[in-house]
C-alpha cells in the first residue's frame, strides 16, 4: 500500500468528525406477485360474456324476424281475401242476370225471338263538283266504310 504511506492528518478537523450526518432513507420497493393465469382467466371470462351477449342478441333478432313473418303471412291472407271477394263481385256485376235486371231498372224491355231486318238509311246522293276534292269525314272513317258495306250485303241478299 500506497496509501498507508499517505497523511492526511492536515486536513483533520475534529468538528466535522462529530457533526452529524444526514441519514438517508431507504425507500423500500414493494413487488406486486402478478399472476399471468389469473390475467388470462379474466380475459377468457370477458371475452365468454361478450360472446354470450352477442348470442342473445342474435336469438333475439331471430324472434323479432319470426313475429315480423308471420305478420306479413297473415297481411297476405287478408289481401288475398279481400281481393277474392273484389273478384266476386267484379263476377257477379258482370253476369247476365245482374246486367238483364240493371236494363229491366232502366227500362229497357227484351227484344222478341224474332227476325232482325236492317233497315237502308236515306242517302242522299253527293256530288262532287270542282270545288270539293277530298272525301267527307264520314267516308273517311273505316267504320262507316265496313257498315255501309254491310247493309249493301243485307239489301242484296234478302
Amino acid at each position: 500500500m500506497i496509501q498507508a504511506g499517505l497523511d492526511y492528518a492536515n486536513n483533520w478537523d475534529p468538528q466535522s468528525f462529530y457533526r452529524p450526518v444526514p441519514q438517508v432513507k431507504k425507500v423500500r420497493r414493494t413487488y406486486r406477485k402478478t399472476n399471468p393465469k389469473g390475467k388470462v382467466v379474466f380475459k377468457a371470462a370477458v371475452a365468454l360474456f361478450v360472446y354470450a351477449l352477442i348470442l342473445v342478441y342474435l336469438c333475439i333478432k331471430g324472434a323479432v324476424l319470426g313475429y315480423q313473418i308471420v305478420a306479413l303471412e297473415k297481411e297476405i291472407q287478408e289481401l288475398e281475401t279481400v281481393n277474392r271477394r273484389i273478384e266476386y263481385t267484379v263476377a257477379q256485376k258482370c253476369s247476365l242476370d245482374y246486367v238483364e235486371a240493371a236494363a229491366m231498372q232502366l227500362g229497357m224491355e227484351k227484344a222478341s225471338q224474332g227476325i232482325a231486318v236492317a233497315v237502308l238509311p236515306d242517302i242522299e246522293q253527293v256530288t262532287i263538283d270542282e270545288n270539293t276534292e277530298t272525301p267527307t269525314q264520314a267516308e273517311k272513317n273505316p267504320l262507316n266504310k265496313l257498315y255501309n258495306n254491310l247493309l249493301m250485303l243485307a239489301h242484296r241478299n234478302p
